[in-house]
């Protein structure tokens, strides 16, 4: 089911546009991305290949509370229609950009990538940002309890494309913003918004809440 009108969101505005190839602003970017995913641990490559999965599971499982994996399939179901929703946002904003990823850029110095599958397609946005914050400003609504660490596994989550040198800042920035619009546009939606209250507390028993 389709809830939002994409074109009554301007998402040029909402995320801007990303600093131009070979600017300052652009090689900075770069440098700070080398430096990060140079510095990875072995236990750090480790989590970022698990936060390379968009599912609502892969990002709750890396908060530090109680979550019962496989059950509540209604909550699981409308995040998931929620984030079919993004993507079709996302395709539309993919038009617009055609930014290369940081591993594939051939400075004299290279970003050496997580090993495994390696994303296709521009740099930005970045859905796994835009899916993170997706996810935590929904859950935010139902678990207010947990906002804070919800945010907090935003930034790991984000933090792990970064570490595999697969986005730039601006990339989860801009993805961040559009998850957030979507999120508060769908919580907006009357008929969403009668799912959505109707997983109440089957989400809160997720997290072991009353």
């Amino acid at each position: 089911m389709i809830w939002l009108d994409a074109a009554k969101i301007d998402v040029a505005k909402v995320m801007g546009l990303p600093p131009a190839q070979n600017s300052p602003e652009h090689r900075a970017e770069f440098e700070k991305v080398l430096a990060i995913s140079a510095a990875r641990t072995p236990e750090r490559e480790k989590q970022a290949l698990a936060d390379q999965y968009q599912t609502l599971n892969a990002f709750v499982n890396g908060i530090d509370h109680a979550y019962v994996e496989g059950t509540h399939r209604e909550t699981r179901l409308l995040m998931r229609e929620a984030q079919v929703e993004l993507a079709i946002l996302l395709k539309s904003v993919n038009r617009l950009t055609s930014r290369i990823r940081p591993f594939q850029m051939w400075n004299k110095v290279r970003v050496k990538p997580c090993p495994g599958g390696r994303p296709e397609g521009t740099s930005f946005p970045s859905a796994h940002a835009a899916t993170a914050a997706l996810y935590a400003t929904l859950l935010s609504e139902v678990v207010p309890e947990l906002a804070d660490k919800f945010e907090e596994r935003v930034k790991s989550y984000d933090e792990s494309r970064l570490v595999c040198g697969f986005h730039y800042p601006t990339d989860l920035e801009a993805g961040d913003k559009i998850g957030r619009v979507v999120a508060k546009a769908l919580l907006a939606d009357k008929t969403f918004r009668v799912r959505f209250d109707e997983t109440r507390v089957e989400t809160r028993q997720a997290f072991g809440l009353k």
